[in-house]
């Protein structure tokens, strides 16, 4: 059976967030915003970023949360786009990128070419490595042993690619996607990895009459979002505190809260186990130095 028809696909943001408490806010009535006892209250925001890079140490289980789903093709001969800003692809270190077995698509503004020219060298270079580790293992009978996505004895034609391309809006994306993946069913899910520019875009939900942001505005949009907290010591397990309210952000998800009043509802594990494809729990799990949880919300 084809893919849906493009306009039907959904985007699903994959994002971790961890909430930061705010200064309090003044108001025109009063000097700081209280909580309803006369004491101030303190807005929070849901932090992504710090100075580039993820605020919080290296968390595995949520990478390799990543690495599986956005990799996990809907259906044999499809693959999945990853759409992501020039900064969110530039973090991804230089051997993984473009990251394969994915359509990684760069949003960039840069009028010079510069961006697409790097972009396309790269990929030249990942798809010689990727050939050459497939090459190897084919020779040897087996796996090399490398952590790589594409280095199975012989690469089959139903497989994912690896790709990219390069372009200046995320309607611009979405038109490429559809042109040159979409309108053949090779185009498998799409989803959206930042940063805070791009994941705006996407809950912007553009109403003008152009025929790429009407799609846009027709799509579902979905939020599978990684919850990160500090984990416990063993003295605030004790005394039953809470441990510092998060880590320290410069970079914010664009909606503060998922809430229903907000246009959004919050879904089951089931509903985002489907999403994902794999069994989500919904259950906050220990990792490193983190404690973490994956939920999944819509718009309504």
């Amino acid at each position: 059976m084809p893919p849906p028809a493009q306009h039907t696909l959904p985007l699903t943001l994959i994002v971790a967030t961890t909430p930061i408490r705010l200064p309090p806010t003044p108001t025109p009535s009063t000097s700081t915003s209280t909580n309803g006892n006369g004491t101030p209250s303190q807005p929070t925001r849901l932090g992504i970023g710090h100075k580039g890079t993820l605020p919080w140490p290296r968390i595995k289980a949520d990478m390799s949360f990543f690495a599986r789903v956005t990799s996990r093709p809907p259906a044999p001969g499809t693959t999945n786009a990853i759409i992501m800003g020039r900064k969110t692809y530039d973090s991804v270190p230089v051997h993984l990128r473009p990251l394969a077995k994915r359509i990684n698509v760069v949003i960039t503004r840069d009028k010079s070419g510069a961006v697409a020219e790097g972009v396309v060298r790269e990929l030249e270079v990942r798809r010689g490595k990727i050939a050459a580790k497939a090459a190897a293992a084919a020779g040897t009978g087996g796996s090399t042993g490398q952590e790589d996505t594409e280095t199975k004895p012989a690469e089959k034609a139903e497989e994912p690619i690896t790709d990219a391309i390069v372009t200046r809006s995320l309607d611009d994306a979405l038109t490429e996607l559809q042109n040159h993946y979409g309108s053949s069913g090779r185009l498998g899910k799409i989803y959206i990895i930042g940063g805070a520019e791009i994941y705006a875009a996407a809950l912007a939900r553009p109403s003008s009459s152009s025929a790429a942001s009407t799609e846009l505005s027709r799509r579902p949009i979905r939020v599978v979002m990684t919850n990160v907290a500090r984990k416990r010591t063993a003295d605030e397990e004790e005394k039953g505190t809470e441990p510092p309210s998060s880590f320290d952000c410069d970079t914010f998800f664009p909606v503060d809260e998922l809430s229903v009043q907000n246009g959004w509802r919050s879904v089951s594990k089931d509903e985002v186990s489907e999403w994902v494809g794999e069994e989500v729990s919904g259950e906050w799990k220990e990792d490193g130095e983190v404690e973490i949880q994956m939920v999944g919300f819509e718009k309504v």
